[in-house]
């Protein structure tokens, strides 16, 4: 089987490196080409100047790319996707169910397979070919999907048929992408009011949630490589408040919490790892006692 990587970024260019590690010939597409070059040679993969090349070289091709309009783009564009035949179309970013249900609809109509596989797991996980798969797909895609899957992950769930996947992902975003924002307001709370961040921390160890406070504490107050973005956490969550919208049902938290992310990736952190956040709305207290 040959494979394909669109999108060579954090996650896409370790994925690459765990597959190559199991054997398979790569073909590598990214908008910008000197960045898949290095990857290119480092795993002895190929490179093409377009997603439409890329398919009409690969079985299966899979997509890391950044969200709703980076999808629409390989699909839809002058040499998208949507224009190939014969291959299957992995999607293994974050997306809306409505941009994802949209893409699915289009390709199955010009007979292209489409499956749903976005993962938990971060570049370390990528690259150490320990993800977790959630796909949704046609059972006629199941076997194959999951069997390549699995040189990748861990586990693999299945879930059903498109966009079960980008729903569930997005669910579970939701809480894991809240606590952050949840502890920058305590700690602005706290340092507001003088009282020692150690307590809280003392205190928070007594209670059920003190282990997560303590597995966030150190990415808090220590810059370290990225595993997640501060604006993609901001982009997933206006993902939420637009799913929940387009069912008309309310969306107050994840439009907050989106609003409090991005307010902090505007301010320096667009790229950093998305636990600094914290440092942002805590320096918004210091600079009110100067």
């Amino acid at each position: 089987m040959k494979l394909g990587i669109i999108g060579t970024g954090l996650m896409g260019s370790n994925l690459a490196r765990c597959l190559a590690s199991k054997g398979f010939k790569l073909v590598l597409y990214n908008r910008t080409r000197v960045k898949a070059e290095e990857l290119a040679r480092e795993i002895n993969a190929s490179i093409v100047d377009s997603p439409l090349k890329l398919v009409e070289e690969v079985d299966v091709a899979i997509v890391f790319v950044s969200g709703d309009d980076a999808l629409l783009d390989i699909v839809f564009g002058g040499d998208g996707v949507l224009y190939g035949r014969d291959y299957i179309l992995l999607n293994a970013s974050t997306t809306t169910p409505m941009t994802s249900l949209r893409v699915y609809e289009l390709l199955r109509d010009k007979g292209i397979g489409y499956v749903e596989a976005p993962v938990y797991g971060s570049t370390s996980e990528a690259r150490e070919c320990k993800l977790l798969s959630i796909i949704a797909c046609k059972q006629d895609l199941r076997d194959k999907v999951e069997e390549l899957a699995r040189n990748y992950s861990v586990e693999t769930i299945y879930v059903g048929e498109v966009p079960k996947a980008s729903v569930l992902k997005l669910s579970l975003n939701n809480i894991g992408l809240a606590l952050p924002p949840l502890i920058a307001e305590s700690l602005m709370l706290l340092k507001a009011w003088r009282v020692d961040l150690e307590l809280f921390k003392k205190v928070s160890s007594k209670l059920w949630f003190g282990e997560v406070i303590k597995r966030y504490w150190a990415r808090i107050f220590e810059e370290k490589p990225p595993r997640f973005k501060t604006w993609m956490a901001g982009k997933d969550y206006l993902y939420i408040a637009n799913s929940l919208k387009y069912k008309k049902l309310p969306s107050h938290l994840s439009e907050t919490l989106s609003s409090m992310y991005m307010e902090a990736a505007q301010h320096g952190l667009m790229d950093k790892d998305y636990p600094l956040m914290v440092k942002y709305y805590l320096d918004l207290v210091r600079g009110k006692d100067k």
